[in-house]
């Protein structure tokens, strides 16, 4: 038997059309431009701890960002109509809820692409602890949870992911 081995302008144009079809696909393929994950949303979000004392353990965060680093070097929250650094996190713990204040809003200064919320609350031992959440995007409720009651020797856990419409 006898096989003819493909000499080098054949194995050349091949690769070429090969490419040259993968081109012609990859061109006519749908736009991306108009991709969902371009839309930005304002973030609101409400938390309320009544309650808590020193022995227990609340914490609260706060995230968003963008698709490209746009966040960065700028600020990025207000907590309760105070603008922060450029923080893209806020965290808040057990010693934020055991003062006068027991209510914090926060709000992006501006739309952003995805944001999250963290909630974890264990109450080691004592009075119940009341806790109360709400996530807005562009004003819509996105959660809602009043009044939820922690008693002594339970946790709750709960993280949130919202992206922008």
């Amino acid at each position: 038997m006898n096989f003819r081995t493909p000499n080098a302008k054949q194995i050349i144009f091949g690769l070429l059309i090969t490419s040259s079809l993968g081109s012609i696909f990859t061109a006519c393929s749908k736009d991306d431009d108009n991709d969902s994950s371009s839309a930005k949303s304002l973030m609101k979000v409400t938390v309320t701890v009544n309650g808590a004392d020193s022995n227990d353990q609340v914490d609260i965060a706060v995230n968003a960002g963008n698709h490209d680093a746009s966040q960065y070097g700028a600020p990025v929250w207000k907590v309760n109509g105070t603008t922060q650094g450029n923080e893209d996190d806020i965290l808040l713990d057990v010693t934020d809820f055991t003062g006068p204040t027991k209510t914090y809003v926060f709000e992006t200064v501006k739309p952003y692409n995805f944001g999250s919320l963290r909630v974890s609350v264990f109450n080691h031992d004592g009075a119940p602890i009341s806790l109360s959440y709400k996530t807005e995007m562009n004003g819509n409720v996105e959660t809602n949870v009043e009044n939820t009651t922690v008693t002594a020797g339970q946790n709750i856990n709960k993280n949130f992911t919202y992206t922008a419409k």
